[in-house]
């Protein structure tokens, strides 16, 4: 494989390339195998925004356009985005769903007492059906904590206690539970072109994830992404986590205009 080859750009532009206008499979293939090894590089507010390797996700309920990006030297690592239907589209028409969705090891290996997935998975419905996209970021797995959060889940397990409960016992300071910030996220989506004024609508009521959004200039509503079946011990968390972000967030949820 050769190495990476770095270009600069005054902001992200998805991949030209298609088998349609190709000559033929192996000039497609060429074409793909080139691209894969560039690394576009866009600056925003002073930081550098790094994009990787395109491709496609396909699901049951239909196909998402793909691509990474990193702010350099972030605190957040790799972002992985997914795009329907594709980026030009949804610029051009001014206004999108839009979810930031924190990384949930425990979900995605099916532990009942999170609804990560699943809400994943209908934000996923969302954006397919009306278009939008959708930033997943693993690296703020735990509210950001990573791998102390099974420290968490073995004492939520143990004592029965709710995951707030677990927390403000493991971190001691309320102020500590949850140390994810946005504001990574907001550059990449600068750095994709949307500019100030544009209409997200966000699939979380998360006051960080509003107040990011609108502190970069863009407009913000808000819908709760909802899960229907709901296990007690979800149900347990649900209620201490509404219970957290009403009574000691810092940060105050307006609505964008």
């Amino acid at each position: 494989m050769d190495k990476l080859k770095y270009i600069i750009a005054n902001k992200y532009q998805s991949s030209g390339y298609s088998l349609k206008a190709s000559k033929n499979v192996d000039s497609f293939v060429n074409s793909i195998l080139k691209e894969s090894l560039l690394r576009k590089l866009v600056e925003v507010d002073g930081k550098i925004v790094i994009f990787g390797v395109e491709g496609v996700i396909v699901l049951n309920s239909g196909k998402f356009w793909y691509i990474s990006a990193e702010v350099k030297d972030g605190l957040w690592g790799k972002h992985h985005i997914l795009i329907s239907p594709n980026l030009e589209n949804i610029i051009e028409r001014g206004k999108s769903f839009i979810r930031l969705d924190s990384g949930c090891l425990s979900g995605t290996l099916g532990d009942i007492t999170y609804d990560c997935m699943d809400q994943l998975r209908l934000a996923e419905d969302i954006a397919l059906e009306n278009g939008g996209i959708i930033i997943h970021i693993p690296s703020q797995d735990g509210r950001g904590w990573q791998e102390y959060k099974m420290a968490h889940q073995r004492i939520m397990h143990e004592c029965n206690l709710d995951t707030i409960s677990v927390a403000s016992k493991f971190h001691g300071n309320k102020n500590e539970i949850d140390i994810r910030t946005f504001d990574e996220s907001v550059l990449i989506l600068k750095a994709m072109g949307f500019p100030k004024k544009y209409k997200f609508n966000l699939g979380t009521k998360n006051p960080k994830k509003v107040n990011a959004l609108l502190k970069a200039g863009f407009n913000v509503s808000v819908r709760a992404i909802k899960v229907s079946e709901r296990s007690e011990f979800l149900i347990k968390n649900l209620r201490a986590k509404d219970k957290y972000f009403k009574k000691h967030t810092k940060e105050k949820y307006d609505e964008g205009n």
